[in-house]
């Protein structure tokens, strides 16, 4: 890429890093320095520019919410929607379920009518939510499916606190405080209104704020308040853009390069995937040991080969899954 071609000599780039990390505290540089870069320029996370046809598949852009449609039989979401009995499964052995929750066959082939409208109610929003925010709506959406398969109730893991995840993008405590002090415009959503003085270090006002991704309700139409689904694709939209300011951040740090000198657009958003589910830790321990080798520009294919442990691993294996081919994307002309 061009780019790529005008290296900026190491030692000014020491200089210019050493004066934003006293600024801002080093690696948790606040995310209201990395959005306002440059008024001449655009931050990586929203330079979509020269994006590979073979990455298109989930970069591309829909013209219209309708190109996201999809008629895929969860069967975890058809669990869901009988036991809350937005689905009656009752003509099905065992009521429709298996027991670990999810549809058997008669209570996914019951609910299937029901699965595919609840699927597809988030694609207007998720399109939204790039116009307003710049995730990638293909990305968004197979996140969710990922993370809530469409279901955006409170899940819990274990006995700790961290292990509660909740709403359509399974957000945890620590991955929402984590996306608040890198988002200035998440901040000003959830924080503006609370009168605290650092709503991100206030645990009281971000459990609460998760609590409201809780968009199930029983008595509403598919088990599911829209009002509330489509404010929580919003902030989930704003969450993924904060790990991807950080992660922008990350890479410059590993390396002392700008960010867009070191990967392009669409590896950048693998990493802020690799981010968001495994942490920060293993996005700069995998560029760190991908530049001593490469010494400048890195591609996916290269980071992968330097990530290890089974955490870091597990969000390799997340960033794959979420960017496999799945829309057939770009259309056929």
């Amino acid at each position: 890429m061009q780019m790529y071609i005008n290296r900026i000599p190491k030692k000014i780039l020491t200089i210019i890093i050493s004066v934003i990390f006293l600024l801002g505290g080093g690696i948790n540089l606040n995310a209201s320095q990395t959005r306002n870069v440059s008024a001449q320029t655009v931050h990586p996370c929203l330079n979509r520019v020269n994006v590979p046809l073979n990455e298109l598949h989930w970069l591309y852009v829909p013209e219209s919410a309708d190109q996201l449609y999809t008629e895929e039989p969860y069967f975890f979401l058809a669990g869901k929607l009988i036991d809350s009995k937005a689905v009656d499964a009752s003509i099905c052995p065992a009521g429709g379920l298996m027991h670990n929750g999810y549809a058997n066959a008669c209570g996914m082939a019951t609910a299937l009518p029901t699965v595919i409208i609840v699927q597809n109610m988030l694609n207007e929003p998720i399109l939204q939510a790039w116009k307003e925010v710049g995730v990638p709506p293909v990305l968004l959406k197979q996140l969710v499916t990922r993370e809530s398969q469409f279901w955006p109730s409170l899940f819990i893991s274990g006995e700790y606190a961290s292990d509660y995840h909740y709403g359509f993008g399974h957000m945890t405590y620590i991955g929402m405080q984590n996306a608040l002090q890198w988002n200035p415009a998440l901040y000003a959503k959830i924080c503006s209104a609370s009168g605290s003085g650092n709503c991100v270090t206030d645990s009281g006002i971000v459990y609460q704020f998760l609590s409201s991704l809780v968009a199930t309700c029983g008595s509403c139409k598919n088990g599911i308040d829209p009002s509330a689904a489509n404010r929580s694709v919003d902030i989930l939209a704003e969450a993924v853009m904060g790990h991807c300011y950080q992660t922008s951040q990350l890479v410059s740090n590993a390396t002392g390069w700008y960010s867009s000198l070191v990967v392009d657009y669409a590896t950048l958003w693998k990493l802020t995937l690799m981010d968001y589910t495994s942490g920060p830790g293993c996005v700069f321990d995998a560029v760190v040991s991908t530049f001593k080798t490469t010494d400048g520009p890195m591609t996916w294919s290269e980071i992968s080969a330097n990530v290890s442990g089974e955490s870091c691993l597990y969000g390799l294996h997340y960033a794959n899954q979420i960017t496999s081919k799945f829309f057939d994307f770009p259309p056929n002309q």
